[in-house]
């Protein structure tokens, strides 16, 4: 008698299982063969045709490197390791040839080139003739003291850093490749796979009693975004990004950031919304630097690239990056299908970032006032630091609006005429909304001297049903015209205005009305810049925007 159909199903599904099992371990077995030595060679300093002196190995769950002399030599391992297959010779060589290209961007001078490591005779050399079996790019060496992971252990990772590397991204962003090679990069519907993957891989895997809500929050975002993650692909911010922006792959060298090791064997995964590559650096600073460097990352890259509308996608792809590190994390400690175990330390820290975006305050709109030198572009720029607001800069914005942004040049007396000071209020309301709409609080530097301009702004705050406060930063005229004519004087800032300009100010400026007088916290500048990084300085408004949490 013969078996039921599904059972003679069952039985084909089953043999399909095996043979692809052992298919598997016959590529790993085969490829395994054909790099047989070469770690010992790459060991060896005699191998290199340079000087070496003692080498250093660094293995990552894909890779080797090899630290050799000036130089560092990395091979992508013949692995599988579930979302990429490099158990091929020419898949391998193709990661590399990606590699020199794709990174070169980001980090100008780091990747030399790529060499042949072939068997002679038995015997393997690097950038030798003959049939190579596999192949090495070259880099740079530098100095490992000087990761973004290195110099946050250590708290030496400096506001300046930050900068730059808000800078290099924002800059690589705006050249970045648009012409994708599928139209599902990027996608919504990709998105969601991509994220429903890892939260189902922690929920059956690891026990933690966050990772169901986190995964119910994701799950009603993407309900909620997919189309703006639509609009976004339709308008050009789906590009060639770098991908896997963690501290470990941003370096100090040469005076400048370099950002390395993107991702180069999986198409799907670097060509994604320029948010989500943002939220990776902004992710991993929560985690392993402090989150006041992490507001300031992202509010410099705001500043540069003017893509405000990314802040609605943001909470989600700083969680999904978080959840990415928590199951790396969980890999590494050694969790395997079918294993609930608890989660270990790192991947925690990772998992509690991805909490914070589930429990965002509600927004606050706060307008900054004060004649020019009254120290409030510092002061709000510390304060956004702090607390996480999204600073914008009417001096920044200004600059940004015209062609070929330079602001290290002051503009003509066109730019501040009562039309154009009119219409750059306009531009900055505009956003206002788009931040406040977002979810997050927004501080916006300008002098607000005039209660047209206040006005608009406190309706929109009405219209939004958000509460707005007027920050009105003080000093004596004597401090102001001694910090303007200080700042003309020393390196060039955003700020055009002069003592010519402070004396029409404080000519014509309307003063608050008693209503806008109930909303404003006044702040006296005249103290040393380190007050402006104390939250006791900020009290008032912290108390205001934690009342709101």
């Amino acid at each position: 008698m013969s078996s039921p159909p599904h059972r003679k199903h069952s039985a084909r599904r089953a043999d399909a299982t095996v043979r692809g099992i052992q298919h598997l371990a016959n590529r790993l077995r085969t490829a395994r063969r054909s790099v047989r030595g070469l770690d010992a060679t790459l060991r060896r300093p005699g191998t290199y045709r340079h000087p070496a002196g003692r080498i250093v190995r660094i293995e990552t769950h894909i890779s080797v490197v090899y630290l050799a002399g000036r130089f560092a030599y990395k091979i992508i391992k013949p692995v599988v390791p579930g979302f990429a297959d490099f158990t091929a010779t020419a898949t391998r060589k193709r990661c590399c040839e990606a590699q020199l290209v794709l990174n070169r961007p980001l980090a100008p001078g780091l990747y030399t080139c790529m060499l042949p490591i072939a068997r002679h005779a038995g015997v393997l050399t690097l950038g030798g003739g003959g049939a190579a079996v596999e192949h090495a790019v070259k880099m740079r060496r530098f100095d490992e003291a000087m990761l973004f992971s290195s110099l946050a252990a250590k708290g030496a990772l400096t506001p300046r850093d930050i900068d730059g590397a808000a800078q290099r991204l924002a800059d690589y962003h705006l050249r970045a490749p648009r012409n994708a090679p599928s139209s599902r990069y990027g996608s919504a519907t990709l998105v969601r796979m991509q994220i429903d993957t890892i939260n189902a891989a922690l929920l059956a895997n690891c026990s933690h009693p966050a990772l169901p809500g986190i995964a119910a929050w994701c799950a009603r975002q993407l309900d909620e975004l997919a189309p703006v993650i639509e609009q976004r692909r339709a308008e050009g911010f789906v590009r060639g990004c770098h991908g896997d922006l963690h501290l470990d792959n941003v370096v100090r060298w040469r005076g400048a950031i370099a950002m390395f090791d993107c991702i180069d064997f999986d198409d799907a995964l670097r060509w994604i919304d320029i948010a989500a590559d943002v939220a990776f650096l902004v992710m991993d600073l929560c985690a392993r630097a402090e989150p006041r460097l992490a507001n300031r990352f992202l509010n410099r890259w705001l500043e540069t690239s003017g893509d405000y509308a990314a802040l609605s996608l943001m909470p989600l792809y700083v969680a999904y990056r978080a959840l990415v590190r928590a199951w790396v994390a969980c890999l590494k400690a050694g969790h395997v299908a079918g294993r609930h175990a608890a989660m270990p330390q790192q991947a925690v820290r990772y998992l509690e970032v991805a909490r914070a975006q589930t429990q965002q305050p509600e927004p606050v709109l706060l307008l900054c006032h004060g004649y020019s030198g009254s120290g409030k572009s510092v002061a709000s720029r510390a304060l956004a630091d702090l607390c996480g607001a999204v600073r914008v800069s009417s001096d920044a914005e200004r600059k940004g609006l015209r062609p070929a942004p330079d602001a290290q040049s002051a503009l003509g007396a066109e730019h501040y005429t009562q039309g154009a000071r009119h219409a750059i209020y306009e531009h900055l309301l505009r956003v206002a909304r788009t931040v406040l709409q977002s979810g997050h609080s927004v501080i916006v530097d300008a002098t607000f001297l005039e209660l047209r301009h206040r006005s608009t702004f406190f309706a929109l705050a009405e219209g939004l049903g958000v509460p707005a406060r007027i920050l009105d930063f003080r000093a004596e005229r004597a401090v102001l015209e001694q910090r303007i004519e200080a700042r003309r004087q020393g390196p060039r800032d955003l700020s055009d205005a002069d003592t010519a300009t402070l004396t029409r100010q404080l000519a014509s400026a309307d003063a608050l009305t008693p209503a806008e007088q109930a909303l404003t916290l006044p702040f006296d500048t005249a103290v040393p810049i380190a007050a402006f990084e104390s939250p006791a300085y900020w009290r008032p408004v912290l108390e205001l925007m934690q009342r709101r949490t």
